[in-house]
């Protein structure tokens, strides 16, 4: 009996994990330094969530920011940074993603 109730639940796992939604994210610009010319930009999305970035909005958005303080564009880091910022008794619900950004002339 116990291994028909794994599998059942290894099965419900699987149908939950399959149909996760699909959203659509948009960074915004949590923290920046002029003095440093840098920007930090998040998002977040939940368990069920499929995040789907719109980088040319990101982009636009860190150059407008970037050119407000005499800048001329801006370069993002390749890697962001995962945190987890919710937890239930099953782990984590929630999390933060950030991107460091690069003013440049």
């Amino acid at each position: 009996m116990k291994i028909h109730k794994q599998m059942i639940f290894i099965g419900l796992c699987s149908i939950l994990m399959l149909s996760s939604c699909t959203a659509h994210k948009y960074l915004a610009i949590s923290d920046g330094s002029k003095s440093d010319g840098t920007l930090t930009m998040m998002y977040e999305y939940g368990g069920f969530e499929k995040p789907v970035v719109h980088w040319d909005e990101a982009k636009q958005s860190a150059i407008s920011k970037c050119q407000s303080w005499g800048f001329k564009g801006a370069e993002f880091f390749d890697v962001g940074t995962s945190v987890c910022v919710a937890y239930n008794q099953y782990g984590c619900v929630r999390w933060r993603v950030t991107y460091k950004c690069q003013c440049t002339d």
